[in-house]
């Protein structure tokens, strides 16, 4: 068993810029000048690590505690897609971000592993003036903010040639900020939004599997090969890749953009000499 301790400090100068309420977000990149500072992130983690059954399971948790300078977000109403002067469109504040990490290890004829992390960000955005200040100013959770995050990855080795293995993945929906209400002024229609990154998307849950076919294990082979059959997102499920809204007939409409909804087989043969 051992404990670890780790304290780091890191400045980063470019940035990615995103304004995640688009039908889909776009990052804009942009290193830092006068008018956007670096950000710099200081980090305190501890961990207690531990092996068992003879090395072959392993298990560990780690916590931290980070504190965030110049984290970037954009101010109400801006427009990042072709903005020749986009740093007049984004606001910068401190921040602070803190979790714990879960992992257990085996190896085996059944191996793989199991972690699971309980992760906030957050960012606070105060200046001398309206435009500057969002959601008055207290803390609230950044656009990547996801709480928690699980993920199992498992492979059995049924014979010396075949094979499968199994990955699950879930994490909580990020962020993103609705309109609440809906209001007519002088014969147009405008949406009232809640708080930033008030409310997220749906939860994202998929699965995959994997099964694997070598070839025989003579050691004399000119070559070595293998098929593979690979099935991404096992149960077809729905997952959103952002959310977007749309008023017609003085409703405000919720749609989900969805990528790969459905179940997507590969077949594919490798060699090697």
């Amino acid at each position: 068993s051992s404990v670890k301790f780790s304290y780091s400090r890191t400045r980063q100068s470019i940035h990615a810029l995103s304004n995640s309420a688009s039908l889909s977000p776009t990052d804009t990149w942009r290193i830092s000048n006068s008018h956007l500072l670096p950000q710099v992130a200081d980090q305190f983690s501890l961990g207690y690590y531990r092996n068992f059954l003879r090395n072959r399971l392993e298990a560990s948790v780690e916590t931290y505690y980070k504190t965030l300078d110049n984290l970037v977000d954009f101010k109400v109403g801006s427009e990042f897609l072709l903005n020749r002067f986009i740093e007049q469109a984004v606001l910068q504040g401190p921040g602070k971000s803190y979790g714990v990490e879960l992992s257990i290890q085996k190896k085996g004829k059944l191996n793989g592993w199991i972690n699971y992390a309980y992760a906030r960000t957050f960012i606070k955005l105060d200046g001398n003036f309206s435009e500057e200040i969002i959601n008055r100013g207290n803390y609230f959770p950044t656009a990547y903010d996801k709480p928690h995050t699980f993920n199992l990855v498992a492979n059995y080795k049924l014979t010396r040639r075949f094979s499968c293995s199994i990955n699950a993945t879930y994490n909580t929906g990020r962020p993103v900020t609705v309109p609440e209400s809906i209001y007519s002024f002088m014969g147009f229609e405008n949406l009232n939004y809640s708080d930033r990154n008030q409310y997220r998307i749906p939860d994202y849950f998929r699965v995959d599997l994997g099964l694997n076919l070598e070839g025989n294990h003579k050691v004399s082979k000119l070559s070595h090969s293998f098929w593979s059959l690979s099935i991404y997102n096992l149960l077809g499920r729905d997952n959103p890749y952002s959310v977007f809204f749309d008023v017609k007939n003085g409703k405000a409409n919720g749609y989900q953009l969805i990528i790969f909804g459905n179940p997507i087989p590969t077949l594919s043969y490798n060699f090697k000499f």
